[in-house]
């Protein structure tokens, strides 16, 4: 039976208090302990149980706070890695409202740029992708890594980026985007086989990253 979310935050903050020693009472989760939870649930592919969490970590009869970014943020991922664009681009859109660190904002732009590139929003995409950089240029998501190495980083942001350029026709921009992931590239955008070299290389980067 799964437990309730408030019972499964408290038992877990008692096990760490009597872990360390500690013997004061426990004391009511906030949302930052929801949410801290969720992101765990989440890296282990419990999406269900993850969006609990950060549902609770926004929800004020949950001891959550609805003004908390990062909750909704956590929620657009998790209906991302569910493959639920429309989801995923509406919880982000509303993480934007609220006020959020340079790190949470970098990650919901990111994820909206996912979204919206899923959902064939090219100009949405690439708006979004680009804002993302301008914060942080050299994002690496804290989140989903693998033996300590992220697996979602700034690459993947430039060929949404470029992917977008390229779903809106504006070939020159998507060939200038595919340069900052490989310099050498380059081909004529005013041909069809120049464009078709654009689409083969996309899909060789997204195959690469």
């Amino acid at each position: 039976m799964r437990l309730p979310r408030r019972n499964t935050v408290l038992i877990l903050a008692g096990l760490g208090l009597l872990l360390s020693g500690a013997c004061r009472e426990l004391v009511e989760p906030e949302a930052p302990d929801f949410v801290e939870y969720g992101w765990e649930l989440l890296e282990a592919d419990e999406l269900r149980g993850a969006l609990e969490q950060f549902e609770a970590g926004v929800d004020p009869a949950e001891g959550g706070d609805p003004e908390y970014a990062d909750g909704w943020n956590g929620q657009g991922w998790a209906y991302a890695k569910l493959g639920l664009a429309d989801s995923s681009d509406m919880l982000f859109t509303t993480a934007i409202t609220k006020q959020a660190d340079s790190v949470v904002a970098t990650e919901l732009l990111a994820g909206r740029s996912f979204a919206n590139l899923a959902k064939g929003e090219f100009s949405e995409a690439r708006t979004d992708a680009k804002s993302a950089l301008q914060i942080i240029p050299q994002w690496e998501f804290r989140r989903f890594q693998i033996n300590a190495v992220p697996t979602i980083t700034y690459k993947h942001v430039i060929l949404t980026a470029a992917t977008a350029f390229y779903g809106l026709a504006e070939y020159d921009s998507c060939r200038v985007w595919i340069r900052k992931l490989d310099a050498t590239f380059d081909t004529s955008v005013s041909t069809l086989a120049g464009r078709s070299r654009l689409a083969a290389k996309l899909e060789a980067l997204k195959d690469g990253l």
